[in-house]
């Protein structure tokens, strides 16, 4: 239970209490909630863009990313835009981690923020996206920095990130593959297991990415697998399955 207050009070502005030792073992076992947290927040998210779609898709796309952001407080956002700053500065790798741990907020942070914004706002105006379906996608997203976490190196042995890593279960993860795909079989078909292993392969390749930029990942590198993660389900629901 300690392992599940955890995760809600990391992945959400919730007022959750956890009278706890927050260690690597912990935190490690939290892991096991992520994409569970992430799913209930997912589907009200999408029960809020649906429930306003009717005024207007425009309020509906509104009133969904308003929830979204004020249930996770922005905390992928900022690992995001700390990533651009630093991913597109065209920098070495010692200058690019400089930039990525540097408090000001550059042209490349502005632009990713806006894109993304821009981009779900966009996606959630234009399709209802049902909250069965929008929970499948945060679900999947997180699965896909799961697979980040357990597959790839850390850039530093003191980040955030790598003292998760630390704590993690590999048997766990695969736990919770099989519980998604049930998930979703058993809801929305076997069309629907497209969405986590694309968001898997997105991890991957922003994990490799990561890897060839500052040697391993980071909380921030994590942080944007889920932004970009979260904008290319949508992208990908508003194209083949509209």
């Amino acid at each position: 239970m300690n392992s599940f207050l955890l995760a809600i009070q990391f992945l959400t502005r919730l007022p959750v209490q956890v009278d706890t030792e927050f260690n690597e073992k912990e935190a490690g076992k939290s892991l096991f909630w992520f994409p569970w947290i992430a799913f209930v927040m997912g589907a009200i998210v999408g029960f809020v863009n649906n429930f306003f779609y009717d005024v207007g898709p425009l309020f509906g796309a509104f009133s969904g990313i308003l929830v979204w952001y004020l249930l996770n407080g922005g905390l992928h956002m900022d690992g995001l835009m700390d990533t651009a700053d630093g991913f597109l500065s065209n920098r070495e790798k010692d200058r690019v981690v400089e930039i990525m741990h540097d408090s000001t907020i550059g042209v490349f942070a502005v632009l990713a923020l806006v894109l993304i914004v821009l981009g779900k706002f966009s996606v959630l105006a234009s399709v209802a996206i049902q909250p069965m379906e929008m929970g499948i996608f945060f679900a999947s997203v997180r699965m896909g920095v799961l697979t980040a976490i357990h597959f790839f190196p850390s850039a530093s042995s003191s980040s955030m990130g790598n003292f998760f890593r630390r704590g993690a279960s590999k048997n766990s993860y695969y736990l919770q593959w099989l519980l998604l795909a049930a998930i979703i079989l058993f809801t929305r078909g076997k069309s629907f297991l497209f969405f986590p292993v694309a968001a898997c392969l997105w991890g991957v390749l922003l994990s490799r990415l990561s890897v060839k930029k500052i040697g391993g990942l980071t909380g921030d590198v994590y942080g944007a697998i889920v932004e970009t993660g979260e904008l290319f389900m949508l992208i990908l629901f508003g194209v083949f399955f509209s």
